[in-house]
């Protein structure tokens, strides 16, 4: 069986070869895009582009040193046993609202490298209002430190808050403040539930404005994902071109005379099958060697990296075999050439080739990983990403589980001996 399926790889390696115009369109084409679009669309990928920064002014009404005071009188009036006066006259000290919003909010080192916080005086808020350049207003009341040591410590009703003026014109920047506000009053919340319960302070203190990463992964810019996006996408040509080239052999009665070799037409079919697994694993390397090579996109796990392209030409494998057999049922070339113009181009936006659709719609990226293009795109970002290969496993299964569904209905559909052909 080796050696009778041998010349046929051989074959279909010539007639490609032969071919510059589609050797073109398997190589050269997905590079000049990968370069057009990874550095055209960099942006959309969070690479290359500009920092946020923005100037945001603070102005403060109140005292808050005067307020803790104000507030330790308060609890003196109140004729408390001595270690419960103590007690709340610590978390006082320990508490200061303004201090954490400038000092540990606005201060932290992620938000310092894009705010700039400027305290004003109540006599150039005017100004400030008419100055474009900055983004928003932060105004603090008088007795704000009072009041919200009167809610936590003493539980007394208060409706202070603090005010936000917003520059129309900064839509972006105006959200992120208002965020930072919003999240401030979170951790105050945090504090007051925490401080009702016991718990000292300072092993808080540590944790406010912290921010922390969701995903541990490496991130993935434009140029490496286009670089796969594409290189899976042009893989699914090689089932439509190989499928074309075999039913264009039919047609010029090669495909008979083949059969009037006494060769098995099932040694021709599983040669086409080697052949396209062959061509498209040949292709994929060429591509990431290139890449590799000018735009320093490193695989790490190089042994993942080479079971997901051979699962994947596996699957491109039965199906460049299905359109084949089809072809050959329906004696048309329309089957592949509907996949080409059209089928491609719909399952590679499903499986992000073009954009990273399943970011912004679960159910297109849900019908992407049901592509082999898709799931072999999800699985080369995650290695790109850092992850191992256990990680993959379920999209190196599904590849393989595909290209044998693929296969068997290809099997199902080609023409059996007494058909006509």
């Amino acid at each position: 069986m080796k050696q009778m399926i041998i010349p046929f790889i051989k074959k279909d390696l010539l007639v490609l070869y032969r071919n510059p115009q589609e050797l073109l369109v398997l190589l050269l084409m997905p590079l000049i895009l990968i370069m057009i679009l990874g550095f055209a669309l960099g942006g959309l990928m969070g690479d290359n582009q500009a920092p946020i920064s923005m100037k945001v002014a603070l102005l403060d009404r109140s005292d808050e040193q005067r307020d803790v005071e104000a507030f330790n009188q308060k609890v003196q009036e109140k004729e408390l046993p001595v270690e419960a006066a103590e007690a709340l006259s610590q978390g006082a000290t320990q508490l200061k609202p303004i201090q954490i919003l400038v000092d540990e909010v606005f201060g932290s080192k992620e938000l310092k490298e894009i705010v700039q916080l400027d305290m004003i005086d109540s006599d150039k808020i005017d100004d400030i209002r008419n100055d474009e350049s900055f983004a928003a207003i932060i105004e603090i009341p008088e007795n704000y430190t009072l009041d919200i040591l009167s809610a936590v410590l003493l539980e007394e009703p208060t409706a202070t808050s603090i005010k936000l003026f917003k520059n129309e014109g900064k839509e972006i920047s105006t959200n992120v403040v208002e965020d930072v506000l919003v999240n401030y009053q979170k951790q105050l919340s945090t504090i007051t539930l925490v401080e009702k319960e016991g718990i000292q302070l300072e092993a808080l203190n540590e944790k406010l404005g912290a921010v922390e990463t969701v995903s541990k992964q490496d991130p993935i810019n434009s140029m490496q994902y286009y670089t796969v996006g594409m290189s899976v996408m042009f893989i699914l040509f090689i089932a439509s071109n190989i499928s074309s080239f075999a039913y264009r052999e039919k047609q010029t009665h090669v495909f008979n005379r083949i059969l009037l070799s006494n060769t098995s037409r099932w040694s021709y079919f599983i040669g086409i099958f080697t052949s396209v697994i062959i061509i498209a694993f040949i292709q994929q390397m060429i591509l990431y060697g290139v890449t590799s090579l000018i735009f320093q996109i490193v695989w790490k796990d190089i042994v993942a990296f080479m079971i997901v392209n051979v699962s994947l030409c596996f699957a491109i494998g039965g199906l460049a075999t299905l359109l084949t057999a089809l072809n050959f049922r329906i004696n048309s070339e329309s089957v592949s050439n509907f996949f080409g113009n059209v089928i491609v181009a719909i399952i590679s936006f499903l499986g992000g080739s073009f954009i990273p659709v399943g970011d912004s719609a679960s159910v297109i990226g849900m019908l992407g990983n049901y592509t082999p293009n898709g799931s072999g795109m999800t699985a080369l970002l995650q290695l790109l990403q850092g992850e191992k290969l256990a990680a993959i496993y379920p999209n190196i299964l599904y590849l393989l589980i595909f290209g044998l569904i693929m296969l068997t209905l290809a099997v199902a559909s080609f023409p059996k001996r007494g058909d006509a052909i």
